[in-house]
């Protein structure tokens, strides 16, 4: 596969703001910024046409411990989705406060029905779901 040249016209706001996320994101320039934003594009069409896609995740969290039955109900929780769960690892941030990462693998839909379930138990203050869609042997 080899590489073509391509012709981009921005205004100069617009590209300014191009350069701005690029020297963000710490890319060496602007066509590795566009290719990371091009898989990303494709990777939500992919989910979106089919949530059955097989993927890859990471779900992480942070919970307070003081939540009375928190622990045992995400734990429940993990037990239930076991099919899908590869791996855990929990961290303790301080006296109260606990980051728990999982690894997943399933398809998309059942990924991101396991994270709703878990970010919206009450004690869970935030987290972010991962997906990396597996496709043909690649990860996309």
């Amino acid at each position: 596969m080899g590489t073509e040249r391509i012709t981009v016209s921005l205004d100069s706001e617009l590209l300014g703001e191009l350069d701005q996320l690029a020297e963000d994101g710490g890319y060496r320039n602007r066509s590795e910024l566009f290719r990371d934003m091009i898989r990303e594009k494709r990777k939500d069409k992919l989910l979106d046409t089919d949530p059955f896609t097989p993927c890859i995740a990471t779900l992480s969290y942070v919970f307070d411990t003081r939540k009375r039955t928190l622990a045992t109900r995400l734990m429940e929780n993990l037990h239930q989705y076991s099919h899908i769960v590869r791996s855990t690892m929990l961290v303790c941030l301080d006296e109260h406060f606990r980051m728990e990462s999982i690894a997943l693998e399933g398809n998309a839909l059942s990924l991101q029905e396991f994270a709703n379930i878990q970010l919206s138990e009450s004690g869970v203050l935030n987290g972010c779901l991962h997906l990396v869609p597996l496709v043909a042997d690649e990860t996309i």
